[in-house]
């Protein structure tokens, strides 16, 4: 499966539209901030209905976002510091997520090394783009949704070097 997330227009929130290949509006991340200027999404399915929420902690030394799912948090996504390349470390579906040296690129990889899924940031576009290809049609999309989101925190906040890359 083949989604696409498009950063909103003029959103301060950083909400996303993410479409299928038809560009059909399957889901949605509305963001907000708190007043302690942490990041908060609701992921939504194409009829509102909340499918996952991700709040960033404040007190972490490195991009950490919680992922809870009808009030209960089912992972935690957690960039690893001191790696040559950018890594998330996902607890609760036992996933690892690699970029490329230049932090264009990311996969996310099962316990066992299979791909689970890949994702690219879009080059040259008038708003943050994310292609997703989803391998593992088993995964929570969901879930690959909220890695997408940290990934796209980590990179506003300038921990990440690169703002756009090759799709």
């Amino acid at each position: 499966m083949r989604l696409y997330a498009k950063k909103k227009v003029l959103s301060w929130t950083q909400d996303f539209s993410i479409m299928n290949e038809r560009d059909e509006v399957v889901y949605t991340a509305k963001g907000q901030f708190d007043l302690l200027g942490r990041r908060k999404l609701r992921i939504l399915d194409g009829n509102g209905n909340e499918l996952a929420f991700i709040k960033q902690r404040v007190a972490a030394f490195s991009t950490t976002m919680d992922v809870l799912v009808n009030g209960y948090e089912t992972m935690t996504i957690r960039k690893k510091m001191l790696s040559f390349r950018p890594t998330f470390i996902i607890q609760g579906e036992d996933w690892i997520v690699r970029g490329n040296f230049l932090n264009y690129e990311y996969v996310i990889e099962d316990g066992k090394g299979s791909v689970v899924a890949k994702i690219s940031k879009k080059f040259f576009s008038w708003r943050d783009t994310f292609g997703i290809d989803i391998v593992d049609e088993s995964a929570n999309v969901a879930h690959i949704i909220a890695v997408v989101m940290t990934i796209h925190t980590d990179m506003q906040a300038g921990n990440t070097t690169a703002a756009t890359s090759a799709f």
